[in-house]
C-alpha cells in the first residue's frame, strides 16, 4: 500500500466556484451598463496618459471625472480595477477599449438573499434583479457558510463566485487520469478502471459545428454583422453541449475519488499547444483537430471540483507515460493503440498503460497536496513495484 499523509500535514485550501444565473434584465439597466462602459474607457484613458503604478494611484487620478456620471461610488472603484488590468495585460501594440456592456460590483456592494439580487445604480438608489437557478445554484446561494466575491452582470447573465475554506483528504491511494482526443482513460490504485468514451462524441460535435461555421462564413461574405450574430448563436451552443458532456466525466472522476478518499493525478500539458503550429510539417486539418483538443477544459473542471471537494491532486511529468511499460522497459507501438513489452511478454492497450503509469508516478509525501505541479519523471520503479505487489 501507499504511504498515506501523515494526519498531522493535512492542510486546508481556498476553494472557489462560480455560479451563473439566469435572468432578465430591466429596462433601467441599459443606460447603466452604457455610463459603466464609458467609465471604464475613461479610466483607461488617464491609465494610458498618466501611467499609474496600481490601481489605487489610478482611483486618486480619475476619481473628479468619473464622478461626474453620477453613479454608486463601488462603480468608479470597479471601474478602475477593470481599467488597470485592461491596460496591463494589453498587447503592445493594441490600444484597449470596452465594447461590450457588464458591470462588475465588489462583495460589499450588492446584497443576494436566495434568488433575489439588489444592486446600487446612485447613492441610495437600488434596483432588485430575481435570477434563475437549478436546485443546484438554490443550494449554493442559501449556504450561509460560503463567501461571496466580485459580482459580474451582462445583459444575459449574472455571474457570482463563491468561496469557502476546504480541508485537503488524505489521500490513501491514487487515480490516474489519462485524458486523450476520444476518451479519458482512469485507473485507481484500489483497482477501478473505467474509460470514458463520451469526449469522442465532443469531438463529433466540434467537427459538426466547425462545417457550420465555414457554411455560415461561406454565405454571408457581404454580411459581416448577420455572420457574426449567427457564429456567435452557434459558438455558445457548440461552447454548452461539449462543457456538458466534460462535466459529467469530470464529475463521476472527483465523486468517485472523495468517496474512496484517492488523490488525482494529471499530465501536465502546459504547452503542448507549441507543437501543433503552423511550420511543423503537419496537415492543416491535423493542427485544427489537435488546437481543439479539450484536455485544458477537462483539467480545468477537475481541478476547481477537485479543490472543492478537499480532493488532493498533482500535475506529473507526461513523458514517457505511453511509451514505456510498468517495469521500466520500452514498449513497441503496434496496430490499433496497442503496445507490446519484449521483456514482459504481454501486450498492453496504450491509453490503459498511460493511466496506470500516471497513477503510479511518484509524488512527494512530505509537501501539501493540492496545487504542487509536480514534474517527476513518473518512472519510479520502487513505486511500481509496490503497487504491483497489492
Amino acid at each position: 500500500m501507499f504511504t498515506s499523509i501523515p494526519e498531522g500535514t493535512r492542510k486546508h485550501t481556498l476553494a472557489i466556484k462560480s455560479a451563473l444565473f439566469k435572468y432578465d434584465a430591466p429596462e433601467e439597466l441599459s443606460s447603466l451598463f452604457e455610463d459603466f462602459r464609458l467609465m471604464c474607457n475613461e479610466a483607461i484613458k488617464v491609465t494610458l496618459q498618466e501611467k499609474p503604478g496600481n490601481r489605487f494611484k489610478l482611483l486618486e487620478m480619475a476619481y473628479e471625472r468619473l464622478k461626474k456620471y453620477g453613479l454608486h461610488t463601488h462603480y468608479i472603484l470597479s471601474a478602475c480595477e477593470v481599467a488597470f488590468s485592461v491596460c496591463k495585460n494589453r498587447r503592445k501594440w493594441a490600444t484597449p477599449y470596452i465594447k461590450r456592456p457588464f458591470l462588475k460590483l465588489d462583495n460589499q456592494s450588492y446584497r443576494l438573499k436566495h434568488l433575489l439580487l439588489r444592486i446600487p445604480t446612485a447613492p441610495r438608489r437600488f434596483v432588485f434583479l430575481t435570477l434563475r437557478g437549478s436546485d443546484h445554484h438554490i443550494s449554493i446561494v442559501d449556504d450561509l457558510s460560503l463567501k461571496k466575491g466580485t459580482v459580474t452582470i451582462t445583459p444575459e447573465a449574472v455571474i457570482i463566485p463563491f468561496s469557502k475554506e476546504a480541508e485537503v483528504l488524505e489521500p490513501m491511494g491514487f487515480l490516474g487520469v489519462d485524458v486523450n482526443e476520444r476518451n479519458a482513460t482512469v485507473s485507481g490504485t484500489d483497482g477501478w478502471h473505467r474509460r470514458f468514451n463520451e469526449l469522442g462524441d465532443v469531438v463529433e460535435i466540434k467537427e459538426r459545428y466547425r462545417e457550420i461555421r465555414a457554411g455560415i462564413s461561406h454565405k454571408t461574405r457581404g454580411d459581416r454583422r448577420t455572420a457574426k450574430r449567427l457564429l456567435e448563436k452557434y459558438g455558445r451552443r457548440e461552447k454548452e453541449r461539449t462543457v456538458s458532456r466534460i462535466n459529467k466525466i469530470t464529475r463521476s472522476i472527483v465523486d468517485y475519488a472523495k468517496s474512496k478518499k484517492l488523490g488525482i493525478k494529471l499530465e501536465n500539458l502546459k504547452g503542448i499547444g507549441k507543437l501543433y503550429r503552423r511550420g511543423n510539417n503537419q496537415s492543416r486539418s491535423f493542427r485544427g483537430r489537435m488546437n481543439t483538443w479539450v484536455f485544458g477544459e477537462t483539467h480545468r473542471q477537475v481541478d476547481y471540483k477537485s479543490k472543492w471537494d478537499g480532493v488532493p491532486l498533482w500535475y506529473v511529468n507526461p513523458r514517457g507515460t505511453s511509451s514505456y511499460c510498468l517495469c521500466g522497459s520500452r514498449v513497441a507501438p503496434l496496430a490499433d493503440r496497442k503496445s507490446y513489452c519484449p521483456k514482459c511478454d504481454k501486450s498492453w492497450d496504450r491509453d490503459d498503460l498511460a493511466s496506470k503509469r500516471i497513477m503510479a508516478c511518484a509524488v512527494p509525501q512530505d509537501r501539501p497536496s493540492r496545487g504542487s505541479r509536480e514534474e517527476e519523471r513518473g518512472d519510479d520503479s520502487n513505486l511500481l513495484s509496490r503497487w504491483r505487489e497489492g
